[in-house]
C-alpha cells in the first residue's frame, strides 16, 4: 500500500514477457478523478526483484518512482502499464489494484 501524496515509492507492473523493445509509460486512474499518463521517469529495469508476493523479472517489468501530485486522492486506485513497440503496436496490460492511505 501506498501513502497520500507520498514521494519516491516505487510502483511496478509485471508483463511477464520481454518489453525491452518497447517504450513504456504507466497509466495510474484513481476511483475518483482523472486518469494520469506517466512517460517520464518509467523504467524497464535490467534486474530481478522479488517482493514478498511476486517476483519482476528482469526486462518484463516497468517501475516507476512517484514524484508531488501523483498519489493525490485517498483511496482505491488501478495501475496498469502501456508499451509501445511502433507507431502501430501499442499494448496494454490488464488493471492491477492498490489503495493509498492517509
Amino acid at each position: 500500500m501506498l501513502n497520500f501524496n507520498e514521494i519516491g515509492s516505487i510502483i511496478r507492473v509485471n508483463l511477464g514477457f520481454d518489453i525491452t523493445a518497447s517504450t513504456p509509460a504507466l497509466i495510474l486512474q484513481p476511483e475518483i478523478g482523472q486518469s494520469k499518463e506517466i512517460t517520464t521517469g518509467v523504467t524497464i529495469p535490467g534486474v530481478t526483484v522479488v517482493t514478498d508476493l511476486e517476483t519482476f523479472t528482469a526486462g518484463e517489468y516497468i517501475e516507476y518512482a512517484t514524484i508531488g501530485g501523483d498519489l493525490d486522492y485517498i483511496g482505491r486506485w488501478r495501475k496498469k502499464a502501456k508499451l509501445g513497440f511502433s507507431a502501430t503496436d501499442i499494448r496494454q496490460s490488464d488493471f492491477v489494484k492498490f489503495r493509498v492511505l492517509a
